[in-house]
């Protein structure tokens, strides 16, 4: 009898609706300013974590609407300003709207870049750390949008707030494995509270992506590293299914348990939903 093995993990992909969204970083004329819907999606027996693409207090709850109405959807990463007065107060009422619609459960991170994602103060400005321990005390992850300038800043914000989760999106956003982005990512990878996300990587040719994953790989090791597609942003270049298919092949096969589904689950710690 064949082991019935639980679906892969997608830690990264977005939606979004343009008659409620603005998306400022997609300009008019875009190839993908237009609507995306889980429908829309290219896989749907893989579960799901959806991510924040604008900064609206007011997507974090359409995701989580999304997320009570569909099974493939284990949670939710938001956007909540971690830089405002009331990040206590704002986290609050998102928990109540998640309750009143079956979704309790379902808010599993924060995702709150910082308005320069190269400068590694932002990071440990005392606002940002203060929204960062807020989130965390809440039970919640953090997923970092940075640039390779930023990566020693989150390295400290590691130790100010060392019982976060950290999620580093995008490897950090390399061009290529140079010194400054080795330097940060070995920064981070002495921080056990921190994890990687193998995304946004749609772009990039094959031989920098193998040594991107060799080098992340060798620092942070399986347990540490986690998949995400970047859907719909990965089609600029490729299919979501070419995305999965050169991740998997560049990971050693003792690794695809983790990168696919055991570190989204340690990391976010979804909550176990019937069928």
């Amino acid at each position: 009898m064949t082991e019935s093995r639980p679906p892969p993990i997608d830690a990264h992909v977005h939606v979004w609706d343009l008659a409620r969204r603005r998306l400022p970083w997609l300009p008019d004329g875009h190839p993908l300013r237009r609507n995306f819907s889980l429908h829309d999606f290219p896989q749907v027996s893989d579960d799901l974590i959806l991510v924040q693409a604008d900064a609206d207090p007011t997507e974090v709850t359409d995701l989580l609407d999304l997320a009570a109405a569909n099974h493939s959807v284990l949670g939710v990463v938001g956007w909540i300003d971690l830089l405002a007065d009331d990040i206590v107060g704002n986290l609050t009422t998102v928990t109540r709207h998640a309750e009143k619609r079956s979704a309790l459960g379902k808010l599993l991170g924060i995702r709150s870049p910082p308005s320069d994602q190269t400068d590694p103060d932002a990071l440990t400005a005392p606002a940002f750390v203060r929204g960062v321990q807020a989130a965390t005390d809440a039970g919640l992850a953090i997923d970092l949008l940075l640039r390779p300038p930023a990566l020693l800043g989150a390295a400290r914000l590691a130790v100010a707030v060392p019982n976060a989760r950290l999620v580093l999106d995008h490897l950090g956003n390399p061009v290529t494995a140079d010194a400054e982005w080795l330097t940060g990512m070995k920064a981070l990878a002495e921080r056990p509270n921190v994890t990687v996300k193998l995304s946004g990587t749609a772009h990039l040719p094959d031989d920098e992506l193998a040594r991107l994953i060799d080098v992340t790989f060798d620092l942070f090791g399986s347990d540490r590293l986690m998949f995400g597609s970047d859907w719909p942003v990965c089609t600029l270049s490729s299919s979501r299914a070419e995305v999965v298919r050169r991740t998997t092949e560049m990971l050693p096969i003792a690794a695809h348990n983790d990168v696919f589904r055991g570190t989204a689950r340690r990391t976010y710690r979804p909550r176990e939903t019937a069928p």
